[in-house]
């Protein structure tokens, strides 16, 4: 029960009482001038009997007068007051008027009021223009947002507090002291349930159900046989009761923890009208032999109730209701013991019973009906199954559900079958259109019918077998069988020349791709063979010390034996010789360069071994460039004719076979046998001087 005021209180009983409503909506108050009607349900049971471990959202129907925008989701709670007489009207006494001490002053300080209870916090819905200016909004709780899927990070086992705790932070509920949980561990995560569902579930295991309270804080009620009543109720309160079967009491409970194959746990014993059935999918013995104690001695009434509105009153309270009988004493009890025909709490009739569905109504005035459900004996004495029936059971007990998860496997009618592990760290999705392998909620393997791919994030380890391909690609051109041969010439063209700019091309026993990465890459067999590592590349010859070149880590390119051609850039060349179109930005140290091999003309060679640079036209016909001990001697050959210069630190000395001739545009030196000829038509000077 809500706590009130004694002042509210007494106020409560009087027949004349007058109410005070008002409304925050979105933050925004409105008083009775606005407020048509409202009804508010709360129910702690969704059937025809008693249950426990329910959640179920209560609901607000509201009909107002304005032409405010109310905004989607508002949240809306109700107030109710009571509006006192004249004479209690604290907040307009003036201080010299007060001839009473503070603490004692039994009237409200903030005028003829009392304060203002709570109905709940509600969340719009939906909402209807009925009138001119006047709409009807339907809004619930807040356990209509843990109307969504559990997904846990925690590690499962986990403790049932854990499981709970994780809910309330995930949606932003609060709950107060009356939630208490046991030392229960849920063994494997919740899948395929809502929070809200687990939160029933967790409930029911600790003999309660869930509801918001009137201050918007999440609460537990529990049931137990020391239940007393929180609200005596005389004929003068309501308007009419009827006991709609004897009172109800259990003997027996029974853990369901999986609904469709029957499986459950039992504790006590007893008939089928003082057995309490309580699904909870992860339950256990100790749970069923608990829930026994707690229930022990536990009894109510079924009853179906109109009263007056009591605002205190909360869902699941325990009601004393009937004729009270006047109080006597031992001395003034004229009548004999087994002629009374009062109970011993002094009623002569009535019980007690629980407001397990209720309804607020408020018109005015306020109403509240109450209702506590319960199967009669009769109900569910006879439990014969007919044939259909059985034959439903059976089906309902072997048929795969839509939406059950049995062992992590789910069948659903948009994702088809699913299997996920509890803690949802992986999963997989089989359908018709779709084949996905989830990690987290990344997909690493996945199909897709509609576009003919299969997609996959990750690495891949063969561990034996061989991979085999008729036609595999992956560039964009490659749109045809027929067009296969020529894409890949022409990709192979753009590779070579360094302009292609495709993806990876595989066709038949080819690969094509801008780019190569591995750790070993072997090409041929026998003496054709190129293979690159980690140690380095090595070309031309199976034994790959005697390869006719090889690259270090260094980025040293060293030529052996053999031939190669193409370019090598940024390189150190040590030994062999090199055959090419372009060396670029190369350091060649030792071997032989050449632009043609031997016997073929024109040609030029820098020769390690011979220290020379020669320039041929052919054998008899060349230039070359060589150091002869401290001499630098430059030596032309052209037919028979020998021609050389050696430069000596002071000698430059020009040696010729033939005729030496020195020739400008007019003069000429002849040097002919043993005679120097002087042609100079200007004269010939030595020191200036003519001769």
């Amino acid at each position: 029960m809500y706590p009130i005021s004694q002042l509210y209180d007494q106020y409560l009983k009087e027949r004349a009482r007058q109410w005070a409503v008002k409304l925050d909506i979105a933050g925004t108050e409105y008083g009775m001038d606005s407020l048509i009607d409202f009804s508010i349900e709360n129910n702690l049971t969704s059937a025809d009997d008693f249950e426990i471990g329910t959640a179920i959202p209560s609901k607000l129907v509201l009909r107002l007068k304005t032409t405010d925008e109310i905004p989607p989701n508002a949240r809306v709670m109700p107030y109710v007051a009571l509006i006192l007489p004249p004479e209690l009207d604290g907040a307009n006494v003036a201080w010299q008027d007060a001839d009473i001490a503070w603490q004692d002053a039994d009237f409200p300080w903030q005028g003829a009021i009392t304060e203002w209870l709570p109905l709940g916090e509600f969340f719009v819905d939906r909402r209807e223009r009925i009138g001119p200016e006047t709409w009807e909004f339907v809004a619930y709780d807040k356990l209509v947002y843990a109307d969504v899927a559990y997904v846990s990070q925690l590690s499962y086992p986990a403790t049932m507090q854990a499981v709970w705790d994780e809910i309330c932070t995930q949606i932003g509920y609060s709950y107060d002291s009356s939630v208490v949980i046991g030392s229960y561990t849920v063994p494997v995560a919740p899948t395929g349930y809502t929070c809200r569902q687990v939160m029933g579930h967790i409930a029911g295991a600790n003999g309660a159900s869930v509801y918001v309270g009137k201050d918007g804080m999440i609460k537990f009620r529990r049931y137990a046989s020391s239940d007393t009543p929180v609200v005596e109720l005389t004929d003068a309160d309501y308007i009419t009761v009827k006991e709609t079967g004897p009172a109800k009491t259990y003997t027996k409970v029974v853990v369901v923890y999986d609904t469709d194959e029957g499986l459950a746990y039992e504790a006590g014993s007893g008939d089928e009208n003082h057995t309490l059935y309580v699904e909870i999918p992860f339950g256990t013995q100790a749970m069923a032999d608990a829930l026994l104690v707690q229930l022990s001695g536990f009894s109510f009434t079924p009853i179906k109730m109109d009263m007056r509105g009591y605002p205190q009153i909360e869902a699941g309270d325990r009601i004393r209701y009937g004729r009270p009988a006047p109080a006597l004493t031992w001395g003034t009890a004229d009548v004999a013991w087994q002629d009374a025909d009062f109970s011993w709490d002094s009623y002569y009739d009535g019980g007690q019973s629980l407001c397990l569905n209720m309804v607020y109504g408020f018109k005015g005035g306020l109403s509240l009906s109450i209702e506590a459900p319960a199967k009669s004996e009769q109900e569910s004495e006879f439990g014969v199954d007919g044939s259909l029936t059985a034959a439903i059971n059976r089906l309902n007990r072997n048929a795969v559900k839509l939406g059950k998860t049995y062992y992590g496997v789910t069948v659903t009618a948009d994702d088809g079958l699913t299997v996920e592990r509890s803690d949802h760290a992986s999963k997989v999705v089989f359908n018709s259109d779709d084949l996905s392998w989830y990690v987290g909620n990344e997909k690493a393997l996945h199909y897709d019918a509609q576009e003919n791919k299969l997609k996959f994030s990750g690495d891949i380890e063969m561990l034996g077998g061989t991979i085999n391909w008729s036609s595999v690609n992956s560039d964009p051109r490659i749109d045809d069988v027929e067009d296969t041969a020529n894409d890949a010439l022409d990709i192979a063209q753009q590779i070579a020349n360094g302009t292609y700019t495709g993806g990876t091309f595989i066709s038949g026993s080819q690969i094509y791709s801008p780019s190569i990465f591995g750790g070993s890459i072997s090409i041929g067999s026998g003496n054709n063979i190129f293979r690159a590592d980690a140690q380095g590349i090595w070309a031309g010859h199976a034994n790959f010390n005697d390869a006719p070149f090889s690259v270090d880590m260094n980025g040293a390119v060293k030529a052996m034996n053999g031939q190669f051609s193409g370019t090598i850039t940024g390189a150190t060349i040590l030994g062999g010789i090199i055959s090419g179109p372009t060396i670029s930005g190369a350091t060649v140290t030792g071997g032989t360069i050449q632009t043609q091999p031997p016997g073929f003309y024109p040609r030029i060679e820098l020769s390690e071994s011979l220290n020379r640079l020669n320039f041929e036209a052919s054998p008899t016909s060349y230039f070359r460039i060589y150091p002869s001990g401290g001499v630098f001697v430059q030596e032309i050959l052209n037919g028979t004719s020998a021609f050389s210069i050696a430069k000596q630190a002071s000698l430059t000395s020009l040696v010729s076979t033939d005729n030496l001739y020195l020739l400008n545009s007019d003069c000429a030196i002849q040097m002919l046998g043993n005679s120097i000829y002087i042609h100079a038509p200007g004269g010939v000077y030595v020191n200036g001087t003519p001769i």
